[in-house]
Formats: C-alpha cells, structure tokens, sequence
C-alpha cells in the first residue's frame, strides 16, 4: 500500500468486540463510540452528549488530542495524534471528524497497526438486516438509469451494491456516477466513483441451485458526503446499526448462558 492511498477498516458490531476507544481530551480518557476509521483520520461519536458538552470538553483539553485505542492484538495501547475537523450532533449523540497527525513515512506503520486491531481486509462496511433490505439505484450523472440493485453494504464513505450480473459491464471500474437509497426516509443521492465489480457464485436459499449475482464497490465523492444533512444521515445509520449488531449479540450470549 502508498502512503497516499486510503484503507478503510471494517467497523461493525462483531468487530468492535474486545475493542476499546477513547479520546483523551486530558488526564482521563473519554469513551467513545468508533464509526469510521483509515490510517487518515476517523468519525467517534460521544454517545448520549450535546454539541455544546463536547465543544466546552474540546476546548479544556489540550491542543492536540489523542485517540486511544486498546485490543488484545496490540502489544500496547495506540495512542494517535489528531485535530478535530468537524463536530455534528445526531439522534445519539455527537459525531467528531478527526484527522490523525502522522508524518508520511509513518502512514504505512499506523496502517498494518490498524490491520491488526479490525481485520486483514481493507473495507469498513456495516450490513443492513437482511429482513429490511434497501433498494440501491446507480444512474449516469446526467440522470440515465444504469442499474438496480440492493445494499450490500455500507459506511461513511462508501456503499457495497448488490446487482444483476448483465449490469455489471455498465459499471467499470472508474466510472462517474450517481447512488440514490433512502435511510430511515431519508433519500440519498450521492455522485461517485465505481471502485470495483465481481461476479460471485452464490446458493439460493429455496431451491439451492447456485446463481451468479454482480457485487460493486462504489466511493461518495468526498465533497458529497460530507454535506451536512448526508453526513448526519450516514452517521446516524451507521452507528444505528453497530449498536443494534452488539445489542443482538449481547443478548444472544446471555441467552446462551441461560441454559
């Protein structure tokens, strides 16, 4: 990997796992929720806070805080310099854009760290319930539709679609286009690039006969994805759906150790 490329880490409920994060603003860190995270920055949320909590926090902490970050997979704690860049308050809380302050010769050595901590691929992707898929429209910048499809996956900066294999050779690599799905009733349409396709051999549940179906990787444009009411709305979903996969599984170990 360059150091001018970006690698995104899968951050769902199982991954959080055994993971804890926190910012340290002080003497004490200061939990928080993990969202999104490269080697580049990340998005925490302090669960439960207003703007105004975090902001007077900020303020009182040192001018260069620290992202915390201990797993049984590091041989110590991560302690990463950052810059907040944003702040905005969603449904559960408020979400913090920091930008980690690693030299460029540093960025590979942060990155394999970060590889240890999640996992040794490099998306971060939350997947939706399988009983309430999303319906995905891809479409040409001038608005012509291109493919159908569902969400496979997705995170602040991207989406996984799931789409017929005849479409897959209208979307190659590198191509300009528009995403539009609804979150919770909030409609999306994001301009972006098309990052990969492949064709994967899949059991079809009723009948077990195996079928082919188009799986693309799609990236917001970064100017789109950050207007603030799409930022929110990703945001909000995401971290949604990270406490509903721990809530699920916190419930299944204790009804497991029930018996």
């Amino acid at each position: 990997m360059t150091a001018t490329k970006r690698r995104h880490y899968r951050v769902t409920g199982d991954d959080l796992n055994g993971i804890h994060v926190s910012m340290l603003l002080g003497r004490d860190p200061n939990p928080v929720h993990l969202i999104d995270i490269s080697a580049a920055g990340a998005a925490i949320a302090f669960l439960n806070a207003d703007r105004g909590e975090v902001e007077s926090l900020l303020r009182t902490g040192p001018t260069t805080p620290l992202v915390r970050i201990e797993s049984t997979r590091l041989a110590e704690t991560l302690d990463i310099a950052c810059r907040v860049a944003h702040l905005q308050e969603v449904d559960a809380g408020v979400v913090c854009g920091v930008a980690f302050l690693r030299r460029v010769d540093e960025t590979t050595n942060l990155d394999r760290a970060l590889l240890k901590v999640f996992n040794r691929r490099g998306a971060v992707r939350v997947e939706p319930d399988v009983q309430q898929p999303i319906a995905v429209s891809v479409t040409s910048p001038s608005g012509a539709s291109i493919a159908e499809g569902t969400m496979r996956d997705l995170s602040l900066t991207g989406i996984g679609v799931t789409i017929q294999p005849e479409a897959m050779s209208k979307l190659p690599t590198g191509a300009e286009v528009v995403v539009r799905f609804s979150l919770n009733e909030h409609p999306l349409a994001l301009r972006a690039t098309v990052r990969f396709g492949t064709l994967r051999t899949a059991q079809i549940p009723v009948d077990g006969q195996p079928a082919t179906t188009g799986i693309v990787g799609i990236e917001f444009d970064p100017d789109a994805r950050a207007e603030p009411s799409c930022r929110k709305a990703l945001s909000n979903w995401v971290m949604r759906r990270q406490l509903e996969i721990q809530r699920i599984q916190r419930e299944a170990a204790a009804a497991a150790a029930s018996r």
